[in-house]
């Protein structure tokens, strides 16, 4: 495994943007890179997030991807895009070492003097489409399970480029981020959702989408 270091910290304000189609409207998926960033308790100083019905608030405080996430959606996608200029999928952070494979809800995370903890998967929107000009970015996304991953602050401070990620706790090994994924795209049984359900740290909007895969199940069964 690579050394797991902070790449690359992006953050963006709100801004009416125009897209390839002609549509507008009002977003902060485009961050721009930054040498370091204050974390306070609901995020990044100078990010803000679009939607706010949807993204943000403190189990959304900030959004990671993964390296490695880029080339696996590229070849996907038939891009080429990279990490290391504005944001594509409108991430906060890019960092080695951890994946969708190797994160799981409940991580926390010792990040420069920053304490974080993995709340949730994120789930892909529309915007993800219109930002990357690709009409099939949010169903890829959803589909590979390469989501990148939200966290809650747990301790504020300051995160720099470069900066060490050091695992200091987790609780549920087997709830990866692609596991959590995999419970949304795929046909879970009722026992994996009632496992999932049953995690505290799991951020409630995603237990949301998960207790409406459980009333599907429940239904068809009787």
């Amino acid at each position: 495994m690579s050394k797991a270091e902070v790449l690359i910290i992006k953050i963006g304000e709100v801004a009416q943007l125009t897209f390839a189609d002609g549509s507008q409207y009002e977003s902060a998926i485009r961050k721009q890179p930054v040498a370091s960033v204050k974390i306070h308790a609901l995020g990044a100083e100078g990010n803000d997030v679009g939607l706010k019905a949807h993204h943000g608030g403190p189990d959304k405080a900030l959004f990671f991807m993964s390296d490695v996430s880029f080339p696996a959606l590229n070849a996907l996608l038939g891009e080429n895009f990279t990490y290391d200029n504005t944001a594509i999928y409108g991430e906060n952070f890019v960092v080695s070492g951890f994946n969708e494979d190797s994160v799981c809800v409940g991580d926390r995370f010792k990040v420069g003097s920053v304490l974080l903890e993995v709340s949730q998967p994120r789930k892909p929107c529309e915007r993800l489409s219109k930002n990357t000009e690709n009409e099939n970015t949010q169903k890829i996304v959803h589909q590979s399970g390469w989501t990148g991953w939200y966290v809650r602050v747990i301790e504020t401070g300051e995160i720099h480029k470069g900066d060490e990620i050091i695992l200091q706790q987790r609780p549920y090994p087997q709830f990866t981020i692609r596991y959590l994924n995999r419970l949304l795209s795929d046909k879970p049984s009722m026992a994996e959702l009632e496992q999932a359900l049953a995690i505290e740290e799991l951020a409630p909007a995603f237990k949301r989408s998960l207790n409406s895969q459980l009333m599907k199940l429940q239904e068809k069964q009787g």
